[in-house]
């Protein structure tokens, strides 16, 4: 069933083009982006040729999301402090400022948070590295590298009896 065009309007409106930005900005894809949104995937693609307003909806949305990944594989790559919230119980005693006897005991919970740090992973620094600087940090420029120098990845290890019995001589 089509939609009228009058329906497809409300998306260019404020409350459309904030929602297509809020799905762009949720990781949808262009075709899961117009079917929640009751385009056809042509129409969509029309409207984002055809109108500026649509088109930076879209595009927001999706930098939006990307700075947030970005952002959170860099910290894992390098390692952050991360605050935990913990409760503890506390045992709090009231004593008689006069005679310094004990008047009462009673526990009670309190929060605090402790601060930890959390060490860069290997795996997104990889990624990191391979996808900003593929030209150094590839398997094929690590291959291409080695294939240059000579070195194949392979180290020649003497027989162990070789070695005893060079020992044996020089002794």
């Amino acid at each position: 069933m089509r939609k009228s065009c009058d329906e497809y309007k409300l998306w260019l409106e404020r409350f459309g083009l904030e929602s297509v930005r809020k799905l762009a900005e949720e990781g949808f894809s262009d075709e899961e982006i117009a079917a929640r949104s009751g385009l056809e995937l042509s129409v969509y693609r029309e409207w984002i040729k055809k109108n500026p307003d649509f088109a930076e909806a879209v595009d927001l949305g999706k930098s939006n999301s990307d700075f947030y990944v970005i952002k959170a594989l860099y910290r894992k790559a390098t390692g952050f402090n991360v605050g935990l919230k913990k409760t503890y119980k506390l045992k709090r005693v009231e004593y008689d400022p006069e005679t310094g006897k004990k008047l009462r005991e009673f526990e009670e919970l309190a929060t605090g948070v402790d601060e930890t740090y959390v060490p860069g992973d290997l795996n997104a620094e990889k990624f990191w590295l391979k996808s900003r600087q593929p030209d150094r940090w590839s398997e094929q420029a690590e291959r291409a590298e080695s294939e240059e120098s000579g070195q194949f990845g392979v180290v020649e290890i003497p027989n162990a009896d070789s070695i005893g019995e060079q020992g044996d001589e020089e002794a």
